[in-house]
């Protein structure tokens, strides 16, 4: 039998399966919701590194709506259409699985991976735009709330990104103080004169 890889709920792409495939990505010790990464590769085709950015692979862009579509487009620059159309594919089964895990609402919140999700499924998916973004504190969950150019409002459950966000930030903090600590001296130490 062969191993789970992300991509299995492409070829059934239902809320659970995506959901299925979601836990891989953020109980892999490597996920950082905040990682630069759509920045590297947003820079990557800005400078025409097209062959790089098509390679670009971490954990953390492996379901981005984002990451896909800046590879189709530079697949589409370097004219290998057949692998820009299944990458387009891919990244509207992202897209409708992010849609399908609920209605946007407080008690249905979208689940997203990382923050940039919401952005690609208000842009690429439903056209609109926010105007205000905030983090609220629901029941168990934390979630982002849009305000939309129309003054509705939609919900993104962001409690796995914000919980791992924060443990990476407690980490770095904890090994910054660990690093600042002097040395201590050990008693035979004093005795000599340096």
């Amino acid at each position: 039998m062969r191993e789970k890889t992300v991509f299995d709920f492409v070829a059934d792409p239902t809320k659970e399966n995506f959901l299925k495939h979601r836990e891989l990505i953020i109980t892999n010790p490597d996920y950082d919701p905040d990682s630069d990464d759509l920045e590297i590769m947003k820079k990557l085709y800005e400078n025409k590194e097209y062959d790089k950015l098509n390679y670009y692979v971490t954990i953390n862009v492996l379901l981005s709506p984002r990451a896909h579509f800046l590879k189709f487009i530079s697949l589409n620059e370097i004219g290998n259409t057949k692998a820009a159309e299944s990458i387009a594919f891919i990244c509207h089964n992202i897209l409708n699985c992010i849609e399908k895990t609920g209605d946007g609402t407080i008690e249905n919140p979208y689940i997203v991976i990382r923050a940039n999700d919401e952005d690609d499924l208000l842009e690429l998916r439903l056209s609109k735009k926010y105007l205000q973004k905030r983090l609220i504190q629901h029941e168990d969950k934390y979630l982002d709330v849009l305000t939309l150019e129309d003054g509705s409002e939609l919900y993104f459950d962001i409690t796995d990104a914000y919980k791992r966000s924060k443990f990476l930030l407690d980490k770095e903090k904890s090994e910054e103080k660990r690093a600042e600590k002097p040395k201590k001296k050990s008693w035979w130490n004093f005795l000599s004169k340096n």
